[in-house]
Protein backbone atom coordinates (compact mmCIF):
# COMPACT_ATOMS: atom_id res chain seq x y z
CA UNK A 1 0.00 0.00 0.00
CA UNK A 2 2.14 3.07 -1.21
CA UNK A 3 -0.76 5.35 0.63
CA UNK A 4 0.93 3.53 4.10
CA UNK A 5 4.18 5.53 2.98
CA UNK A 6 5.36 7.52 5.94
CA UNK A 7 4.65 11.54 4.23
CA UNK A 8 8.63 12.23 3.85
CA UNK A 9 9.16 9.11 1.90
CA UNK A 10 6.61 10.36 -0.01
CA UNK A 11 7.52 13.70 -0.41
CA UNK A 12 11.09 12.70 -1.17
CA UNK A 13 9.39 10.62 -4.04
CA UNK A 14 7.88 13.38 -5.72
CA UNK A 15 10.66 15.31 -5.95
CA UNK A 16 12.12 12.82 -7.57
CA UNK A 17 9.55 13.35 -10.23
CA UNK A 18 8.87 15.30 -12.99
CA UNK A 19 5.98 17.62 -12.83
CA UNK A 20 3.64 16.02 -15.08
CA UNK A 21 4.18 12.61 -13.28
CA UNK A 22 3.79 14.70 -9.92
CA UNK A 23 0.55 15.86 -11.46
CA UNK A 24 -0.51 12.52 -12.45
CA UNK A 25 0.22 10.61 -8.99
CA UNK A 26 -1.77 13.58 -7.00
CA UNK A 27 -4.68 12.66 -8.56
CA UNK A 28 -5.09 9.46 -7.18
CA UNK A 29 -6.14 10.06 -3.70
CA UNK A 30 -6.53 12.75 -1.33
CA UNK A 31 -3.76 12.21 0.47
CA UNK A 32 -1.48 12.27 -2.14
CA UNK A 33 -2.90 15.67 -3.67
CA UNK A 34 -2.14 16.98 -0.15
CA UNK A 35 1.60 15.94 -0.22
CA UNK A 36 1.68 17.12 -3.80
CA UNK A 37 0.86 20.74 -2.51
CA UNK A 38 3.87 20.69 0.25
CA UNK A 39 5.35 24.20 -0.33
CA UNK A 40 8.58 22.23 -0.46
CA UNK A 41 7.60 20.95 -3.60
CA UNK A 42 6.74 24.34 -4.90
CA UNK A 43 10.14 26.51 -4.11
CA UNK A 44 11.79 26.17 -7.90
CA UNK A 45 9.59 25.53 -10.97
CA UNK A 46 11.34 24.91 -14.27
CA UNK A 47 8.84 25.49 -17.04
CA UNK A 48 9.42 25.29 -20.75
CA UNK A 49 6.19 26.99 -21.32
CA UNK A 50 3.96 29.39 -19.36
CA UNK A 51 1.11 31.50 -20.61
CA UNK A 52 -0.88 33.86 -18.49
CA UNK A 53 -3.58 31.14 -17.57
CA UNK A 54 -1.75 28.65 -16.63
CA UNK A 55 0.42 30.81 -14.34
CA UNK A 56 -3.42 32.33 -12.66
CA UNK A 57 -3.38 28.44 -12.26
CA UNK A 58 -0.31 27.86 -10.09
CA UNK A 59 -0.46 31.15 -8.51
CA UNK A 60 -2.49 29.93 -5.05
CA UNK A 61 0.42 27.33 -4.50
CA UNK A 62 3.68 29.35 -6.00
CA UNK A 63 2.78 33.14 -5.01
CA UNK A 64 3.76 31.87 -0.95
CA UNK A 65 6.60 29.33 -1.48
CA UNK A 66 8.38 30.12 -5.04
CA UNK A 67 12.12 31.26 -4.70
CA UNK A 68 13.86 29.95 -7.97
CA UNK A 69 12.49 29.97 -11.50
CA UNK A 70 13.63 29.16 -14.56
CA UNK A 71 11.99 29.20 -18.08
CA UNK A 72 12.06 29.58 -21.13
CA UNK A 73 10.86 32.10 -23.97
CA UNK A 74 9.73 35.65 -24.04
CA UNK A 75 6.06 34.85 -23.94
CA UNK A 76 6.72 32.87 -20.46
CA UNK A 77 8.73 35.40 -19.24
CA UNK A 78 5.84 38.09 -19.77
CA UNK A 79 3.16 35.69 -18.03
CA UNK A 80 6.26 35.12 -14.99
CA UNK A 81 4.27 38.04 -13.24
CA UNK A 82 0.85 36.20 -13.02
CA UNK A 83 2.15 33.89 -10.91
CA UNK A 84 2.32 36.61 -8.08
CA UNK A 85 6.20 35.13 -6.53
CA UNK A 86 6.43 38.21 -4.26
CA UNK A 87 9.28 36.18 -2.57
CA UNK A 88 11.16 34.77 -5.86
CA UNK A 89 14.78 35.44 -5.35
CA UNK A 90 16.05 33.75 -8.18
CA UNK A 91 14.94 33.78 -11.98
CA UNK A 92 16.75 32.59 -14.93
CA UNK A 93 15.50 33.44 -18.15
CA UNK A 94 16.55 31.71 -21.60
CA UNK A 95 15.55 32.33 -25.35
CA UNK A 96 14.02 35.66 -25.18
CA UNK A 97 15.65 37.58 -27.58
CA UNK A 98 12.43 39.35 -28.18
CA UNK A 99 12.59 40.17 -24.56
CA UNK A 100 11.44 44.08 -24.26
CA UNK A 101 12.46 46.89 -21.72
CA UNK A 102 8.80 47.18 -20.95
CA UNK A 103 8.51 43.60 -19.97
CA UNK A 104 11.78 43.28 -17.83
CA UNK A 105 10.73 46.29 -16.05
CA UNK A 106 7.62 44.82 -15.01
CA UNK A 107 9.38 41.75 -13.97
CA UNK A 108 11.81 43.42 -11.52
CA UNK A 109 8.75 45.61 -10.53
CA UNK A 110 6.86 42.65 -9.05
CA UNK A 111 9.79 40.91 -7.98
CA UNK A 112 11.60 43.20 -5.85
CA UNK A 113 13.26 40.62 -3.84
CA UNK A 114 15.27 39.64 -6.37
CA UNK A 115 19.21 37.78 -5.32
CA UNK A 116 19.98 36.47 -8.54
CA UNK A 117 18.79 37.64 -12.70
CA UNK A 118 20.39 35.92 -15.10
CA UNK A 119 18.96 36.01 -18.87
CA UNK A 120 20.54 34.39 -21.98
CA UNK A 121 22.42 32.96 -23.73
CA UNK A 122 20.45 34.21 -26.71
CA UNK A 123 20.69 38.12 -27.41
CA UNK A 124 18.88 40.51 -26.06
CA UNK A 125 18.59 43.10 -28.87
CA UNK A 126 15.60 45.10 -27.71
CA UNK A 127 17.02 45.61 -24.07
CA UNK A 128 18.45 49.26 -23.60
CA UNK A 129 20.29 50.64 -20.49
CA UNK A 130 16.94 51.99 -19.24
CA UNK A 131 15.95 48.58 -18.61
CA UNK A 132 19.05 47.94 -16.25
CA UNK A 133 18.17 51.19 -15.03
CA UNK A 134 14.96 49.79 -13.75
CA UNK A 135 16.10 46.97 -12.82
CA UNK A 136 18.52 48.42 -10.45
CA UNK A 137 16.24 50.76 -9.05
CA UNK A 138 13.44 48.06 -8.52
CA UNK A 139 15.82 45.01 -6.97
CA UNK A 140 18.08 47.07 -4.12
CA UNK A 141 18.85 43.07 -2.74
CA UNK A 142 20.37 41.93 -6.49
CA UNK A 143 23.65 39.67 -5.70
CA UNK A 144 23.87 38.27 -8.91
CA UNK A 145 23.01 39.92 -12.56
CA UNK A 146 24.42 38.39 -15.63
CA UNK A 147 22.86 39.38 -18.99
CA UNK A 148 23.65 38.30 -22.63
CA UNK A 149 23.93 40.29 -26.06
CA UNK A 150 23.32 43.91 -24.50
CA UNK A 151 23.49 46.92 -27.63
CA UNK A 152 25.11 49.22 -24.82
CA UNK A 153 25.66 49.78 -20.74
CA UNK A 154 26.23 52.98 -20.51
CA UNK A 155 27.83 54.49 -17.34
CA UNK A 156 24.51 55.69 -16.12
CA UNK A 157 22.97 52.55 -16.02
CA UNK A 158 26.02 50.85 -14.15
CA UNK A 159 26.18 54.25 -11.50
CA UNK A 160 22.38 53.34 -11.25
CA UNK A 161 23.06 49.34 -9.99
CA UNK A 162 26.08 50.91 -7.83
CA UNK A 163 23.84 52.82 -5.75
CA UNK A 164 20.99 51.12 -5.70
CA UNK A 165 22.63 47.40 -5.04
CA UNK A 166 25.25 47.52 -3.00
CA UNK A 167 24.91 43.73 -2.51
CA UNK A 168 25.84 43.10 -6.10
CA UNK A 169 29.09 41.24 -6.22
CA UNK A 170 28.81 38.95 -9.51
CA UNK A 171 28.13 40.97 -12.74
CA UNK A 172 28.29 39.34 -16.19
CA UNK A 173 28.06 41.42 -19.83
CA UNK A 174 28.23 38.63 -22.17
CA UNK A 175 28.55 39.72 -25.78
CA UNK A 176 28.13 43.29 -25.21
CA UNK A 177 28.79 45.81 -27.79
CA UNK A 178 29.62 48.59 -26.40
CA UNK A 179 30.13 49.00 -22.51
CA UNK A 180 31.38 51.69 -20.25
CA UNK A 181 34.77 50.38 -18.99
CA UNK A 182 35.21 53.70 -16.33
CA UNK A 183 31.85 53.07 -14.96
CA UNK A 184 32.52 49.81 -14.04
CA UNK A 185 34.88 50.54 -11.08
CA UNK A 186 32.34 51.99 -9.32
CA UNK A 187 30.56 48.91 -8.60
CA UNK A 188 32.91 48.67 -5.45
CA UNK A 189 31.46 45.52 -4.33
CA UNK A 190 32.24 42.92 -6.87
CA UNK A 191 33.84 40.12 -6.57
CA UNK A 192 33.38 38.55 -9.79
CA UNK A 193 33.08 40.34 -13.11
CA UNK A 194 32.93 38.76 -16.89
CA UNK A 195 33.09 40.43 -20.54
CA UNK A 196 33.35 37.44 -22.29
CA UNK A 197 32.35 38.38 -25.92
CA UNK A 198 32.21 41.85 -25.50
CA UNK A 199 33.14 43.86 -28.55
CA UNK A 200 35.03 47.31 -28.31
CA UNK A 201 36.32 47.18 -25.49
CA UNK A 202 39.28 49.71 -24.56
CA UNK A 203 41.57 47.50 -23.00
CA UNK A 204 44.18 50.02 -21.80
CA UNK A 205 41.60 51.67 -20.13
CA UNK A 206 39.60 49.10 -18.52
CA UNK A 207 42.90 47.06 -16.91
CA UNK A 208 43.57 50.62 -15.21
CA UNK A 209 40.52 50.87 -13.76
CA UNK A 210 39.35 47.31 -13.25
CA UNK A 211 42.43 46.68 -11.11
CA UNK A 212 41.23 49.06 -8.85
CA UNK A 213 38.09 47.35 -7.92
CA UNK A 214 38.81 46.64 -4.13
CA UNK A 215 37.29 43.09 -4.10
CA UNK A 216 37.55 41.69 -7.55
CA UNK A 217 38.19 38.08 -7.27
CA UNK A 218 37.83 36.55 -10.64
CA UNK A 219 37.70 37.86 -14.07
CA UNK A 220 36.39 36.23 -17.16
CA UNK A 221 37.92 37.90 -20.49
CA UNK A 222 36.91 35.02 -22.75
CA UNK A 223 36.47 35.28 -26.81
CA UNK A 224 37.34 38.82 -26.27
CA UNK A 225 40.67 41.06 -28.20
CA UNK A 226 42.28 41.62 -24.58
CA UNK A 227 45.98 42.36 -25.02
CA UNK A 228 48.87 40.69 -23.47
CA UNK A 229 49.94 44.29 -21.62
CA UNK A 230 46.49 44.41 -20.54
CA UNK A 231 46.33 41.00 -18.51
CA UNK A 232 50.33 42.03 -17.65
CA UNK A 233 48.69 45.37 -15.76
CA UNK A 234 45.87 43.43 -13.97
CA UNK A 235 48.05 40.45 -12.84
CA UNK A 236 50.84 43.43 -11.09
CA UNK A 237 48.12 46.20 -10.45
CA UNK A 238 45.30 44.07 -8.39
CA UNK A 239 45.79 43.13 -4.86
CA UNK A 240 42.64 40.77 -4.72
CA UNK A 241 42.59 39.22 -7.91
CA UNK A 242 43.21 35.57 -7.68
CA UNK A 243 41.85 34.43 -11.49
CA UNK A 244 41.49 35.20 -15.24
CA UNK A 245 39.69 33.36 -17.35
CA UNK A 246 41.06 34.16 -21.30
CA UNK A 247 40.31 31.48 -23.60
CA UNK A 248 40.01 31.40 -27.29
CA UNK A 249 41.41 35.23 -26.89
CA UNK A 250 43.91 35.32 -29.94
CA UNK A 251 46.25 37.76 -28.72
CA UNK A 252 47.44 36.40 -25.73
CA UNK A 253 47.55 32.98 -27.93
CA UNK A 254 49.87 34.73 -29.99
CA UNK A 255 52.42 35.58 -27.19
CA UNK A 256 52.07 32.31 -25.90
CA UNK A 257 53.19 30.93 -29.11
CA UNK A 258 56.20 33.52 -28.78
CA UNK A 259 57.02 33.13 -25.10
CA UNK A 260 55.46 29.90 -23.31
CA UNK A 261 56.22 31.54 -20.29
CA UNK A 262 53.83 34.53 -20.56
CA UNK A 263 52.09 35.41 -17.31
CA UNK A 264 54.09 32.39 -15.47
CA UNK A 265 55.24 34.77 -13.16
CA UNK A 266 51.64 36.10 -12.13
CA UNK A 267 52.05 36.66 -8.83
CA UNK A 268 49.92 33.86 -7.31
CA UNK A 269 47.07 34.62 -9.76
CA UNK A 270 45.62 31.84 -12.24
CA UNK A 271 45.83 32.35 -15.99
CA UNK A 272 43.40 30.15 -17.86
CA UNK A 273 44.02 29.98 -21.73
CA UNK A 274 43.26 27.72 -23.65
CA UNK A 275 47.09 26.57 -24.45
CA UNK A 276 47.42 25.19 -20.54
CA UNK A 277 45.31 22.43 -19.57
CA UNK A 278 43.15 23.73 -17.05
CA UNK A 279 42.46 21.53 -14.72
CA UNK A 280 46.24 20.43 -14.27
CA UNK A 281 46.85 23.79 -13.69
CA UNK A 282 44.32 24.64 -11.51
CA UNK A 283 45.36 21.48 -9.53
CA UNK A 284 49.73 23.13 -10.12
CA UNK A 285 48.77 26.15 -9.05
CA UNK A 286 46.19 25.38 -6.29
CA UNK A 287 47.37 26.89 -3.63
CA UNK A 288 46.16 30.22 -3.77
CA UNK A 289 42.62 28.44 -4.55
CA UNK A 290 42.93 25.29 -1.90
CA UNK A 291 45.37 26.44 0.79
CA UNK A 292 44.41 23.56 3.55
CA UNK A 293 43.62 20.91 0.52
CA UNK A 294 45.97 18.41 -1.80
CA UNK A 295 44.42 18.78 -5.37
CA UNK A 296 44.50 16.26 -7.70
CA UNK A 297 44.02 17.44 -11.63
CA UNK A 298 41.34 14.70 -12.11
CA UNK A 299 39.19 15.92 -9.45
CA UNK A 300 40.04 19.15 -8.74
CA UNK A 301 37.04 20.80 -9.19
CA UNK A 302 35.44 18.65 -6.84
CA UNK A 303 38.37 18.89 -4.16
CA UNK A 304 38.18 22.85 -4.38
CA UNK A 305 34.23 22.68 -3.74
CA UNK A 306 35.16 20.79 -0.09
CA UNK A 307 34.46 22.03 2.93
CA UNK A 308 38.24 23.31 3.43
CA UNK A 309 37.17 25.03 -0.20
CA UNK A 310 34.09 26.71 1.57
CA UNK A 311 36.18 28.24 3.98
CA UNK A 312 38.27 29.74 2.08
CA UNK A 313 35.70 31.09 -0.07
CA UNK A 314 37.02 27.99 -3.02
CA UNK A 315 33.34 27.10 -3.51
CA UNK A 316 31.97 30.31 -4.61
CA UNK A 317 34.92 30.71 -7.16
CA UNK A 318 35.07 27.07 -8.42
CA UNK A 319 31.26 27.28 -9.17
CA UNK A 320 31.31 30.74 -10.58
CA UNK A 321 34.95 29.17 -12.93
CA UNK A 322 32.01 26.29 -13.76
CA UNK A 323 29.48 29.01 -15.40
CA UNK A 324 31.47 30.75 -17.44
CA UNK A 325 33.45 27.57 -18.57
CA UNK A 326 30.37 26.40 -19.63
CA UNK A 327 29.11 29.44 -21.36
CA UNK A 328 32.50 29.69 -23.31
CA UNK A 329 33.03 26.54 -23.99
CA UNK A 330 29.00 26.48 -25.50
CA UNK A 331 30.11 29.52 -27.61
CA UNK A 332 33.45 28.47 -29.16
CA UNK A 333 31.77 25.72 -31.60
CA UNK A 334 29.41 28.18 -33.03
CA UNK A 335 32.84 30.04 -35.12
CA UNK A 336 34.90 26.60 -34.72
CA UNK A 337 38.22 28.87 -34.50
CA UNK A 338 40.90 28.12 -36.35
CA UNK A 339 43.48 25.70 -33.84
CA UNK A 340 41.03 24.95 -31.38
CA UNK A 341 40.92 21.21 -32.38
CA UNK A 342 43.46 19.71 -30.43
CA UNK A 343 42.27 21.78 -27.15
CA UNK A 344 39.21 19.34 -27.53
CA UNK A 345 41.14 16.43 -28.03
CA UNK A 346 43.66 17.13 -25.28
CA UNK A 347 41.27 18.91 -22.53
CA UNK A 348 38.07 20.41 -24.01
CA UNK A 349 36.16 16.89 -23.83
CA UNK A 350 37.25 15.84 -20.11
CA UNK A 351 36.13 20.01 -19.17
CA UNK A 352 32.84 18.82 -20.69
CA UNK A 353 32.25 15.99 -18.76
CA UNK A 354 33.60 17.54 -15.63
CA UNK A 355 30.96 19.99 -16.03
CA UNK A 356 28.31 17.65 -16.51
CA UNK A 357 28.81 16.78 -12.55
CA UNK A 358 28.03 20.29 -11.58
CA UNK A 359 25.87 21.28 -9.31
CA UNK A 360 24.31 23.63 -11.45
CA UNK A 361 21.47 22.79 -13.52
CA UNK A 362 22.28 25.02 -16.27
CA UNK A 363 25.87 24.33 -16.48
CA UNK A 364 25.10 20.48 -16.77
CA UNK A 365 22.01 21.60 -19.96
CA UNK A 366 24.85 23.80 -21.83
CA UNK A 367 27.71 20.98 -21.55
CA UNK A 368 25.46 18.49 -22.71
CA UNK A 369 24.38 21.03 -25.66
CA UNK A 370 28.29 21.50 -26.24
CA UNK A 371 28.79 17.61 -26.59
CA UNK A 372 26.46 17.79 -29.17
CA UNK A 373 27.72 20.00 -30.93
CA UNK A 374 31.25 20.41 -30.99
CA UNK A 375 31.86 17.01 -32.62
CA UNK A 376 29.52 18.21 -35.20
CA UNK A 377 31.62 19.62 -38.47
CA UNK A 378 28.72 19.42 -41.15
CA UNK A 379 25.46 20.62 -39.83
CA UNK A 380 23.42 19.40 -43.39
CA UNK A 381 24.92 15.67 -43.58
CA UNK A 382 25.15 15.57 -39.89
CA UNK A 383 28.93 14.56 -39.97
CA UNK A 384 30.93 14.11 -36.89
CA UNK A 385 34.54 14.21 -36.15
CA UNK A 386 35.78 10.96 -35.44
CA UNK A 387 38.62 12.12 -33.18
CA UNK A 388 35.97 14.45 -30.45
CA UNK A 389 33.65 12.01 -30.32
CA UNK A 390 35.76 9.00 -29.36
CA UNK A 391 37.27 11.37 -26.95
CA UNK A 392 34.59 12.03 -25.16
CA UNK A 393 34.25 7.91 -25.13
CA UNK A 394 37.44 7.41 -23.73
CA UNK A 395 36.99 9.70 -21.18
CA UNK A 396 34.07 7.64 -20.08
CA UNK A 397 31.13 10.22 -21.27
CA UNK A 398 28.54 8.22 -22.57
CA UNK A 399 27.71 6.32 -19.18
CA UNK A 400 27.08 9.78 -18.03
CA UNK A 401 25.19 10.84 -20.50
CA UNK A 402 22.95 7.83 -20.48
CA UNK A 403 22.80 8.56 -16.30
CA UNK A 404 21.31 12.05 -17.24
CA UNK A 405 19.03 10.89 -19.98
CA UNK A 406 17.25 9.02 -17.40
CA UNK A 407 17.09 11.95 -14.80
CA UNK A 408 14.02 13.80 -13.80
CA UNK A 409 14.47 16.97 -15.46
CA UNK A 410 13.23 17.00 -19.24
CA UNK A 411 15.06 19.91 -20.38
CA UNK A 412 18.48 17.85 -19.20
CA UNK A 413 17.22 14.95 -20.92
CA UNK A 414 16.10 15.98 -24.30
CA UNK A 415 20.54 17.68 -23.86
CA UNK A 416 21.78 14.26 -22.95
CA UNK A 417 19.38 12.30 -25.66
CA UNK A 418 20.27 14.92 -28.62
CA UNK A 419 24.29 14.44 -27.05
CA UNK A 420 23.98 10.88 -27.73
CA UNK A 421 22.22 10.70 -30.81
CA UNK A 422 25.12 13.17 -32.35
CA UNK A 423 28.09 11.19 -31.08
CA UNK A 424 26.72 8.08 -31.99
CA UNK A 425 27.47 9.00 -35.93
CA UNK A 426 30.48 7.11 -34.71
CA UNK A 427 30.24 3.92 -35.32
CA UNK A 428 32.53 2.95 -32.41
CA UNK A 429 30.51 5.62 -29.94
CA UNK A 430 27.06 3.96 -31.18
CA UNK A 431 28.35 0.23 -30.54
CA UNK A 432 29.38 1.68 -27.17
CA UNK A 433 26.05 3.39 -26.66
CA UNK A 434 24.32 0.03 -27.54
CA UNK A 435 26.60 -2.17 -25.23
CA UNK A 436 26.23 0.09 -22.15
CA UNK A 437 22.04 -0.17 -22.66
CA UNK A 438 21.84 3.06 -24.31
CA UNK A 439 19.06 1.53 -26.78
CA UNK A 440 16.57 0.34 -24.14
CA UNK A 441 16.99 3.61 -22.27
CA UNK A 442 16.33 5.64 -25.46
CA UNK A 443 13.57 3.59 -26.33
CA UNK A 444 12.06 4.20 -22.93
CA UNK A 445 12.75 8.11 -23.34
CA UNK A 446 11.15 7.89 -26.94
CA UNK A 447 7.60 6.86 -25.59
CA UNK A 448 7.66 10.33 -23.18
CA UNK A 449 4.82 12.85 -23.80
CA UNK A 450 7.65 15.57 -24.14
CA UNK A 451 7.69 15.92 -27.63
CA UNK A 452 11.39 17.59 -28.05
CA UNK A 453 12.54 14.99 -25.54
CA UNK A 454 10.98 12.03 -27.51
CA UNK A 455 12.27 13.66 -30.69
CA UNK A 456 15.97 13.75 -29.47
CA UNK A 457 15.45 9.78 -28.38
CA UNK A 458 13.84 9.37 -32.27
CA UNK A 459 16.83 10.64 -33.41
CA UNK A 460 19.83 8.92 -31.19
CA UNK A 461 17.61 5.73 -32.05
CA UNK A 462 17.62 5.98 -35.47
CA UNK A 463 21.56 6.70 -35.84
CA UNK A 464 21.75 3.51 -33.59
CA UNK A 465 20.55 1.58 -36.04
CA UNK A 466 22.76 1.84 -38.59
CA UNK A 467 24.68 -1.28 -37.21
CA UNK A 468 22.61 -4.53 -37.82
CA UNK A 469 22.64 -6.33 -34.63
CA UNK A 470 21.20 -3.51 -32.96
CA UNK A 471 18.44 -3.07 -35.47
CA UNK A 472 17.33 -6.35 -34.24
CA UNK A 473 17.58 -5.28 -30.34
CA UNK A 474 15.88 -1.80 -31.43
CA UNK A 475 13.11 -3.46 -32.77
CA UNK A 476 12.36 -5.57 -29.75
CA UNK A 477 12.82 -3.21 -27.34
CA UNK A 478 10.66 -0.95 -29.14
CA UNK A 479 7.62 -3.24 -29.29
Amino acid sequence: DWTALPDDATLHLFARLGYRDRAALAATCRAWRALAASPCLWAALHLRRLDPAAAATLAPRCAPHLRSLRLAGRAAAEAAPFLRAAGLRSLRLSGCRDLTDAALAVLAARHGGLAELHIGPDPLDRISSDALRSVALCCPRLRCLRLSGLREVTADALADLARHCPLLHDLAFIDCLVLDEPALAGLTSLRFLSVAGCQNIKWATASASWAQLPSLTALDVSRTDVSPGAVSRLISHSTTLRLICALNCASLEEEEAHSPAAFANSRGKLVLTINRTISKYIAADAAPLCPDTAVKDTVVFDECRSSSGKRNGVSQLITWLEWILSQSLLRIPESNPHGMNQFWLDQGAALLLTLLKSSQEDVQERAATTLATFAVIDDENTNVDPARSEAVMLEGGIPMLLDLARCSRESLQSEAAKAIANLSVNPKVAKAVADQGGIAILTNMAKSVNRLVAEEAAGGLWNLSVGEEHKVVSARCCF
